[in-house]
């Protein structure tokens, strides 16, 4: 009994094997990548949020409203969640100052969101310009 028909179907099943293999390497990879892309998505989507509202909260005269307030603890806790490692200084910095002083600057915290969503994002590392906020009085 000749076995050469056998050896002939050698390559076609290592071809289907490798394909299989391959393309189930490549699922799971592409898999991975969205999964890294969408936490990824949704964790500057939130600390630019929290930008926007700690920017809302800085330079102010007087007492925050209740609902200022109530923005600054939101997005303080959103920064302690996912932040780096120099934007949860920044915003312990401000909540330990804010705490024992009653009053605190919110410049450090917004510079340390910035710069890192802004590298994040792939944008140039444009210094915050001063004044960098405006309060309109209607």
């Amino acid at each position: 009994m000749s076995w050469t028909w056998l050896a002939a179907l050698v390559p076609f099943f290592s071809a289907i094997v490798g394909a299989a293999v391959g393309g189930l390497v490549v699922h799971r990879t592409a898999l991975a990548r969205d999964a890294r892309n969408e936490q990824r998505a949704r964790r500057v989507e939130h600390l630019i949020s929290a930008y926007q509202r700690l920017s809302a909260a800085s330079n102010r005269e007087g007492n925050l409203n209740p609902e200022q307030a109530a923005d600054l603890e939101a997005a303080l806790s959103e920064v302690m969640l996912l932040g780096q490692r120099t934007e949860i200084g920044a915003a312990r910095a401000f909540m330990v100052t804010f705490a024992t002083e009653g009053g605190a600057e919110l410049d450090p915290l917004l510079i340390a969101l910035r710069s890192s969503l802004r590298e994040e994002l792939g944008l140039d590392p444009t210094p915050l310009p001063k004044p960098y906020s405006i309060r309109l009085l209607l």
